[in-house]
């Protein structure tokens, strides 16, 4: 094959004319021998090195058609002539052609054809979440909705984010399209989930610990897609409790861990990341394994905390029946009767903006604390200032300001004694505390 291709490419430098049919031919043939391969009925006819494609193929694997006769090298363009949703209109427009990886799309333009028939294909997606891992694949017409799911994708996945999506114009947008950023959150209700959405028909697979999540996933993912999609759900309730799990740096260096994990892996990925952190001689690890223990999507996030906790002196979080709470702690202080964020507190508000930005369903309330000079009106407002300070600060670093709640103490709350300037120093601060607010 490799020979007669080498021979026919010598023979076109002497007539195109007679070398062209004849490259028809072999794209011809390597494309009949694909669909073959692959099982698909469908016609393809060679314009050049333009592939048209038609026949009655199942409107589920026109797609796939188009994908592999595209991908046969020397094929410049691969398009069905026959309308998959049965009501295409005849037009002269460019195809487009996106991939995207992450949040950043590449686009190539091919030159229109004579006529076209679009749209050829129907809106496609496909998620998968595996042990805290996201692959995504598919085809939508809107760039700017692919480059929003991949935003979604890498905030509440990344950096375990594989991003196939492609953007092609041609197909017909369904109406989940524009929804399609929401479904990337919903799927960690469940540890194990894979959502398959094709035109108006999408499928549910995976593993949930109790019926209440399964209701939850199947309840939030209906109401995203729409009530002129059809999903059909085989998600199995394994009936298994979910972790629970405590970390605690009370400000000394060292963290102690524990809680009850599924195995002895989860435990071992959890405590081997505490210890690159801090240290092997600065970490404890009590963990234990449990019984019917779910394998949780936040077995896999807490790993990425240490690093993202590691700059601040003193913290807690605590992991229970899947809500998240704590408490941070900074070493980061105001000036005196300042409400004017310093270098180092916002270095600290930085940190605690990218836990926010890659969990989004968390909630955070910011207290502001005073030392105890000046009244006590003065000190309750210049606390509230400062925590309103932390929060503008926040919002700015793109965290959505519903999930934040500034609340003032005053002098109420000392951490350490008022008598003192250094202790005075470490009364004027922000915490942050995690969770829904008490």
């Amino acid at each position: 094959m490799w020979s007669l291709l080498f021979a026919w490419a010598v023979l076109a430098l002497v007539t195109v004319v007679w070398a062209l049919p004849h490259q028809q031919d072999d794209l011809t043939g390597e494309a009949e021998l694909a669909l073959q391969e692959a099982g698909i009925a469908a016609v393809v006819k060679f314009d050049g090195r333009d592939a048209n494609l038609s026949g009655g193929t199942p409107a589920s694997e026109q797609a796939l058609a188009i994908e592999l006769v595209g991908s046969i090298t020397g094929v410049r363009e691969a398009r069905w002539t026959e309308p998959i949703l049965g009501h295409g209109t005849a037009t002269t427009t460019p195809t487009t052609t996106t991939t995207t990886t992450g949040a950043q799309p590449q686009t190539t333009t091919s030159a229109p054809p004579a006529t076209t028939i679009a749209p050829t294909v129907a809106s496609s997606l496909t998620a998968t979440l595996s042990r805290g891992a996201l692959t995504l694949s598919g085809t939508i017409p809107n760039s700017e909705i692919a480059l929003r799911v991949g935003g979604v994708a890498d905030l509440v996945y990344g950096p375990f984010v594989t991003n196939n999506l492609v953007v092609d114009e041609s197909v017909a947008e369904s109406p989940w399209v524009p929804n399609a950023p929401s479904l990337m959150a919903f799927l960690p209700i469940v540890g194990e989930a894979e959502l398959q959405v094709f035109g108006n028909e999408a499928t549910l697979t995976g593993t949930a610990g109790s019926a209440e999540k399964k209701g939850q996933l199947e309840a939030a993912l209906g109401a995203a897609l729409g009530g002129d999609v059809s999903v059909t759900s085989t998600i199995e309730v394994t009936n298994t409790a979910p972790p629970l799990y405590i970390a605690d740096a009370p400000g000394d260096g060292t963290v102690t861990l524990s809680g009850v994990m599924p195995d002895q892996s989860a435990i071992d990925l959890i405590a081997d990341a505490a210890i690159e952190a801090y240290g092997e001689d600065n970490v404890v690890n009590d963990m234990t394994i449990g019984t019917d223990i779910d394998t949780t999507f936040s077995i896999f996030r807490i790993p990425l905390t240490f690093a993202q906790f590691k700059p601040i002196p003193e913290w807690e979080l605590r992991i229970e029946n899947d809500v998240i709470s704590g408490n941070v702690r900074g070493g980061a202080t105001f000036d005196f009767g300042s409400a004017e964020l310093t270098p180092e507190l916002r270095v600290l508000l930085e940190t605690g903006a990218g836990i926010l930005l890659r969990n989004p369903s968390i909630l955070m309330t910011i207290e502001g604390h005073t030392d105890s000079i000046g009244s006590d009106a003065f000190n309750l407002a210049l606390s509230n200032a400062r925590a309103e300070a932390g929060v503008d600060y926040l919002v700015a670093l793109g965290v959505q300001p519903e999930r934040l709640l500034a609340v003032g103490y005053g002098e109420t709350r000392p951490i350490a004694d008022n008598g003192t300037a250094s202790g005075r120093t470490q009364n004027r601060r922000l915490e942050f505390v995690l969770g829904p607010p008490s």
